[in-house]
């Protein structure tokens, strides 16, 4: 068994047991900043460092700790866990907890997450408008994240972990370009 494998249960159980503890911690809007804060943890893996250092007390720690929770407007309950990994030795588990404190959620919620690539902005009845078709067809939640993506052309682009669909002026070239690649294979 390699050890990413043991990382990942391990590190879902700790999010299994912060969510036992704390079943109401966490909202869509804090779904959201732990995903901000995950994303700088896993680009700033100095920081979980510090966190273990053993020059600082436990009340420097602490300090550590809050001023993270504070910084990324965090559910304060996670202060708790954060802390019982460093405690455990085991601070560099906290991007993995965390990546498996929102697939939880997600799961709790019966939600997926899809991001809805445009050519241009779309306005918020737009998002919610493709945000009920995903539901409708899906029988899901959907927690979307909306990017606007220039080379689409025209069109747009849903995309999550299991699904993709997509009607673009790119996706017609591209289409089109493919059929010549066959037709001249044929010739």
């Amino acid at each position: 068994m390699n050890n990413n494998h043991i990382d990942k249960n391990i590190a879902h159980k700790y999010a299994k047991a912060f969510k036992a503890v704390f079943p109401k911690a966490c909202s869509l809007s804090d779904i959201n900043k732990i995903k901000i804060a995950l994303t700088f943890l896993k680009k700033h893996k100095q920081t979980l460092l510090f966190l273990q250092l053993p020059q600082f007390d436990d009340e420097r720690k602490k300090s550590m700790v809050a001023d993270l929770v504070s910084h990324f407007a965090l559910p304060h309950e996670l202060a708790h866990i954060i802390l019982l990994l460093i405690q455990h030795n085991r601070s560099f588990y906290i991007p993995e907890v965390l990546a498996s404190i929102i697939e939880l959620y997600k799961e709790q919620t019966n939600s997926m997450e899809f991001t809805l690539k445009s050519s241009h902005h779309l306005h918020e009845k737009q998002v919610e408008g493709i945000k009920q078709f995903l539901s409708k067809k899906l029988d899901k939640n959907i927690i979307s994240t909306a990017v606007v993506d220039p080379s689409l052309i025209a069109g747009l682009r849903l995309q999550s972990n299991e699904y993709l669909w997509e009607y673009s002026v790119r996706k017609q070239i591209q289409e089109l370009q493919q059929l010549e690649k066959q037709k001249a294979y044929y010739l």
